[in-house]
């Protein structure tokens, strides 16, 4: 197992397979990725040779995102190479591709995805990703999803212009079995204007959760709020800037498209480059960088 100086274990990989993205969602961070180009440097067997030398040394998780994951022609070989080693490799996605990929992705191995869904009404939906209209599709292939026995959970990140929706979010997700992730803005690749336009507190949020929950519990990852509905859904509270608990618990290593780790999402500047080990099928030279990553991990916030 794979811990780091400050007693974290690493069990998961959260993978940017692509910097390439067919939305313009005004808060898009590109996961921490803002400077760099993010070549598509990898290929399909590439990543599984990665998740066969990682699971080795007890990394369970593969997370695949981008930018848009489903937009590379190659994202269903991509998963089939990951499946072959492990059963836990998920997706996040802005869903307007899953309609025509789910089946596909199902056949693959992917058994889990997070879905964003900001909010349920066209115009917001169109204001949050800048001109998108493709929100009935995003539901319909959500649908096919489920249908497929993928396992659904809805990533929400509450602003001021989609605040009054955490009601109608989380009834939506009780009507289908499928959890939430409520998520709060950080400024990380925020426009400074957006940011303080759009910014909210989630603090809301929790009294809503708080009074209509029949139950709460704390995640071991990233020490997230967890509620539990009387659907049976649960309702996780992500507030990932400015929080020591969140750092303290976090589990997870990062992979650029261009084949760099990086430790956290804040830090800009990838840390290791693995990109050569893993064309060259070098198994030794993938560890030692995995475990040089590790080494260099520290929490971003820090209590105090």
């Amino acid at each position: 197992m794979l811990v780091d100086r400050f007693g974290r274990k690493i069990d998961s990989f959260r993978i940017a397979v692509t910097s390439r993205c067919n939305y313009q969602c005004i808060f898009c961070h590109r996961e921490g990725m803002m400077n760099n180009p993010g070549n598509e440097a990898l290929d399909a067997g590439d990543y599984g040779f990665l998740t066969e030398v990682a699971v080795k040394h007890g990394i369970k998780s593969f997370k695949l995102t981008g930018g848009e994951p489903l937009v590379r022609s190659d994202i269903v070989d991509i998963v089939r190479e990951i499946a072959t080693y492990t059963r836990d490799v998920s997706m996040t996605t802005n869903g307007s591709l899953l309609l025509e990929k789910a089946g596909l992705l199902a056949e693959a191995g992917l058994n889990r995805i997070n879905v964003s869904i900001h909010s349920l009404k066209p115009p917001v939906y169109r204001f949050i990703t800048r001109g998108s209209t493709l929100l009935e599709k995003v539901l319909k292939g959500v649908d096919e999803a489920l249908n497929h026995g993928i396992k659904v959970k809805i990533d929400f990140v509450v602003m001021k212009v989609n605040i009054d929706e955490v009601k109608n979010i989380v009834e939506y997700a009780s009507g289908k079995g499928l959890d939430v992730n409520i998520i709060e803005l950080i400024p990380l690749g925020t426009p400074q204007d957006v940011y303080r336009d759009q910014h909210v507190i989630v603090d809301p949020v929790i009294e809503f959760l708080e009074k209509n929950s029949i139950a709460k519990t704390v995640r071991e990852f990233q020490s997230r709020p967890e509620y539990i509905m009387p659907s049976g859904i649960k309702v996780d509270v992500v507030k990932g800037y400015g929080n020591p608990a969140l750092c303290s618990r976090c589990t997870r290593l990062r992979l650029t498209p261009e084949g760099w780790i990086k430790t956290c999402l804040f830090i800009d500047k990838p840390i290791v480059d693995i990109s050569r080990e893993l064309k060259n099928r070098d198994e030794k030279g993938v560890i030692n960088g995995i475990k040089r990553a590790v080494y260099l991990r520290e929490p971003f916030f820090k209590p105090g």
